[in-house]
C-alpha cells in the first residue's frame, strides 16, 4: 500500500514515516507539508491511502480533500487531527493524534 502523509509539522511527517515504514502492508510512504503541496505530489504519485491533516495553512483537509478526489477518485482518505472527534463527512475514516490504535491498522481498513 502506498501512503501519502499530509502535515505542516515536519516532526509528525517524519515519526509517522519512520512508524508507517515497519508496518506490514506499507510500502512506499511520500510526505507533503499542506493541501497545495499534497496536489502537486498527487501529480506522480497515485497513493492508495491519504493521511490528511485537519487543520493547515494554506489549504486544509476539508478543502484539499475533494480537490484530492477529483485527482485520485479511488483514494482512501483518513482525516488526522488533534482536535476531531468524530470521522468528518470527506474522509473514509479518521484518526486523533497522540491516540494509541494502531495507525497501520486503521490505513489498511481505511
Amino acid at each position: 500500500m502506498k501512503v501519502l502523509l499530509v502535515d505542516d509539522d515536519r516532526s509528525i511527517r517524519s515519526l509517522l514515516s519512520i512508524a508507517l515504514s515497519v508496518e506490514d502492508g506499507i510500502g512506499e510512504v511520500r510526505e507533503a507539508a499542506d493541501g497545495t503541496d499534497a496536489l502537486r505530489v498527487l501529480d506522480d504519485f497515485h497513493p492508495d491511502v491519504i493521511l490528511l491533516d485537519y487543520w493547515m495553512p494554506r489549504m486544509d483537509g476539508a478543502k484539499v480533500a475533494p480537490l484530492m478526489r477529483a485527482k485520485q477518485p479511488g483514494v482512501r482518505i483518513v482525516a488526522f487531527s488533534g482536535v476531531l472527534e468524530e470521522r468528518p463527512a470527506w474522509a473514509d475514516a479518521y484518526y486523533t493524534k497522540g491516540s494509541l490504535p494502531d495507525l497501520g491498522q486503521i490505513l489498511l481498513d481505511a
